[in-house]
């Protein structure tokens, strides 16, 4: 077993952004209640300022989809685990959140996620001029405190071709992805592998 909290590793590999090393890794373990253990990674490179934070499921995974029908106030605290490389869609908001550069793993719950949503509609509605496009925003703001007050009804699916994203309830369903599915999915900036990190976690654990 390893630690909760593991101490800072260097590791001989080239910073992704200005190529120098070493790269640090922060871990922190921690187990969510009725999932399992959930190992959350910071990369910083102290050269340039890199940073970049990710969520890796401990455990064997495949990719996978998990799909969850929101018809309650009470969906709104079902815990949502999301690594870097996990699309996040809402079909009845048009809404599609794909990894990229600046992509990073959370823990958080569906309330959470209609709040990064809402988040960056307020962003877009301060910089927006067209009136049309305005009446959108504001349209899609309303829909999603209607969803949050259990007032109507919306879908959160996540596909993630790693398997480290999950929504933890009975209510979620969930299914292996395709090849084709896979193919057609983007992955984080950077691809992490938990078996090495545990492996780091534990040799650091057994050297203190």
């Amino acid at each position: 077993m390893f630690p909760e909290t593991v101490r800072p590793t260097e590791l001989p590999i080239q910073c992704p952004i200005c190529g120098k090393k070493p790269i640090k890794i922060l871990t922190h373990a921690h187990t969510i209640p009725y999932f399992r253990k959930v190992i959350e990674v910071t990369i910083i490179c102290e050269h340039c300022g890199f940073r970049h934070s990710d969520i890796l499921i401990a455990g064997e995974r495949d990719p996978m989809r998990y799909e969850l029908e929101i018809s309650s106030e009470r969906d709104m605290l079902i815990r949502v685990v999301r690594s870097s490389s996990g699309t996040i869609r809402i079909p009845e908001l048009g809404v599609t959140i794909e990894p990229g550069p600046k992509s990073y793993g959370f823990v958080s719950n569906v309330e959470g996620v209609l709040n990064r949503v809402l988040d960056v509609l307020r962003m877009l509605e301060r910089s927006e001029t067209d009136e049309k496009k305005l009446e959108r925003i504001k349209e899609l703001k309303k829909k999603i405190n209607l969803i949050k007050e259990g007032k109507e009804k919306a879908t959160l699916i996540i596909d993630d071709p790693t398997g480290n994203s999950a929504i933890i309830s009975e209510k979620a369903r969930k299914r292996k992805l395709t090849e084709e599915e896979i193919k057609s999915l983007k992955y984080g900036y950077i691809v992490l592998k938990s078996k090495n990190l545990l492996r780091e976690s534990e040799n650091d654990s057994s050297g203190s």
